[in-house]
């Protein structure tokens, strides 16, 4: 099972970390990441393993109010 990013099947990268996802997708900055519902801190990108089925979302902030 590939992961799901946004809602999208996605294959995992290698080494499957969250690092290395987001250096193939280079989301526009800024931007805040969530793995499996849980807010991932940019210093441990590099340290996020990923496995099949995780679910990751990367979301844009945007202002309103």
């Amino acid at each position: 099972m590939p992961l799901i990013v946004n809602g999208q099947a996605a294959a995992l990268p290698e080494p499957p970390t969250l690092q290395n996802l987001l250096d193939v997708m280079a989301p526009m900055r800024p931007y805040a990441v969530a793995r499996n519902e849980e807010f991932v801190p940019r210093t441990e990108y590099a340290n996020c393993e990923l496995t099949d089925g995780d679910r990751i979302e990367i979301v844009h902030p945007s202002a309103g109010g």
